[in-house]
């Protein structure tokens, strides 16, 4: 599973810059910009720990799926990470951790699509 999530939010960086090349919205072009730029430390710093606490990674299975809606990007990943979380115990507090960052990061990046126009 974290393998997929790992895939799955390098894969919602590279979305997120797309939608924000093309975004006619300065507020949804600088809320996706601050995803992007944010993303890329925090899922690294994820997969390291991972692989320092647990074993190397070796699958990364997902397929890229294509977003026109920067929100849909946004609740599909808040859901792809709760599921990755339910993977872990107390014992893994450093990525939990990490995994309330990222999902803080998701969050915040939705509310400033939502209600920042």
């Amino acid at each position: 599973m974290i393998g997929k999530l790992i895939m799955e939010l390098f894969h919602a960086r590279t979305t997120a810059h797309v939608l924000h090349l093309k975004s006619r919205s300065y507020a949804q072009h600088v809320a996706l910009q601050g995803f992007y730029e944010g993303i890329i430390d925090l899922v690294d710093g994820l997969a390291e720990a991972y692989q320092g606490e647990h074993a190397l990674i070796d699958s990364y299975p997902a397929k890229y799926s294509s977003y026109s809606d920067p929100i849909l990007l946004m609740d599909d990943l808040r859901e792809c990470v709760d599921e990755c979380a339910k993977q872990f115990d107390a014992s893994d507090s450093n990525l939990l951790n990490t995994l309330d960052e990222i999902r803080d990061l998701i969050a915040s990046t939705a509310y400033k699509l939502r209600f920042l126009r």
